[in-house]
């Protein structure tokens, strides 16, 4: 299900960078900027995703399974994590193209996360 705007919730491909600035990699992350400041802003607050589940999950960790009923949505291939605690803000230029969306009820499954990372 590819969308063709972007939204609070898509999952895009975009050019990620290493916690140490070292480089990027193009992947999956979640979409997190509010509707009312995508258009006013070029930047964009994004939300790390992996096929690699660590070990040691941590409480900011979510775990999306291919048989989770609204996983074919995303348009992501594989198991994954999405990791709350790694955030970047990014142009939104480094968007390569836009895989599909999370539903309202995993959002809030990101949104718990997030309230735990950030500590409200």
């Amino acid at each position: 299900m590819a969308e063709k705007v972007i939204t609070r919730g898509s999952i895009v491909l975009v050019s990620y960078p290493f916690t140490d600035l070292s480089g990027s990699k193009v992947r999956p992350a979640v979409l997190l900027t509010p509707k009312f400041l995508l258009n006013k802003i070029d930047d964009i607050l994004c939300l790390f995703i992996s096929s690699i589940i660590p070990a040691d999950l941590l409480p900011t960790d979510f775990i999306l399974d291919v048989d989770h009923p609204a996983f074919s949505d995303t348009g992501l291939k594989y198991r994954s994590v999405f990791r709350s605690q790694k955030l970047a803000l990014l142009d939104k230029s480094l968007v390569a193209r836009i895989l599909g969306k999370l539903n309202d009820e995993l959002m809030e499954e990101i949104n718990q996360r997030l309230r735990i990372a950030i500590g409200l």
